[in-house]
C-alpha cells in the first residue's frame, strides 16, 4: 500500500479496542496464516501509492499545524468483503474528518484511495478464511459475548473491559496522526512519523 496517514487513538483507548482485536470466536475454522495479523487501531486517512517519493516534510505539512483533536463516534459494527476492511467499525461521518480528508488530500494533489473512509479495522482475515464464514463468526462472536450494543441514538458501543469489570466505548479523541509504511506483511507495517494534534 505504501505511505498511508492513520487517525489513531491514544495510547489507554488503543489498548481498549485491542482487548477488542485481540478476541477470537471460539468456533474458529481459520486456516490460513494470513488471518488475524496484529496491527494498531486507525482510522486511514490517506493513502499513497509505494511509487510515491513525496519528502516527509511535505507529508507532514499536508496536516494543517493547527488541526485539532478528533472526535471519534462509533456508528456501527459491519462485515466486509475485503481483506483490509473484514469486520471494521463505520466511524460517524463529521464535517472535520471530511474537511481533514480533503485538505490532506489536496496539499499532497493525490486522489483519494480510502474506500468506506471513515473506518477502523477489528480484524483482517483472509479470502479463504471468509468463504468459510470466519468474518460472520468474528461479528457474531461480538454480539453473543455481550460485547457489542445498540445505542438508542444509532450509534453503537463496544465492551472494552477485562471478564471483571465493563469498559464500554462508543467513542474516543484522536490526538494524533501518524505517518507509516505499509509494505509487506501487516506485523512488518512501521510507524514513520507521529504528528501530535492541537
Amino acid at each position: 500500500m505504501g505511505v498511508t496517514f492513520w487517525i489513531v487513538p491514544s495510547e489507554q483507548d488503543r489498548h481498549k479496542l485491542r482487548r477488542i482485536m485481540d478476541l477470537r470466536p471460539s468456533d474458529s475454522q481459520k486456516q490460513s496464516d494470513n488471518s488475524y495479523p496484529r496491527f494498531n487501531p486507525h482510522i486511514t486517512l490517506a493513502s499513497l501509492p509505494s511509487s510515491s517519493d513525496i519528502s516527509l516534510e511535505k507529508l507532514r505539512n499536508a496536516v494543517p499545524q493547527s488541526q485539532p483533536a478528533l472526535n471519534i463516534t462509533f456508528q456501527s459494527v459491519d462485515v466486509g468483503e475485503h481483506f483490509f476492511r473484514s469486520v471494521y467499525i463505520a466511524i460517524l461521518p463529521s464535517p472535520e474528518l471530511a474537511a481533514l480528508h480533503k485538505k490532506v488530500h489536496e496539499a499532497l494533489d493525490i486522489e483519494p484511495r480510502t474506500p468506506s473512509f471513515p473506518h477502523i479495522s477489528l480484524c483482517y482475515i483472509s479470502d479463504e478464511d471468509a468463504a468459510n464464514g470466519e468474518r460472520l463468526r468474528y461479528k457474531q462472536m461480538l454480539i453473543d459475548s455481550g460485547r457489542l450494543r445498540a445505542n438508542p441514538d444509532g450509534t453503537v458501543s463496544l465492551n472494552c473491559g477485562n471478564d471483571e469489570r465493563e469498559d464500554w466505548l462508543s467513542g474516543f479523541v484522536a490526538p494524533e496522526i501518524w505517518i507509516t509504511t505499509c509494505d509487506g506483511p501487516v506485523e512488518g507495517w512501521t510507524v514513520d512519523d507521529i504528528i501530535v494534534l492541537s
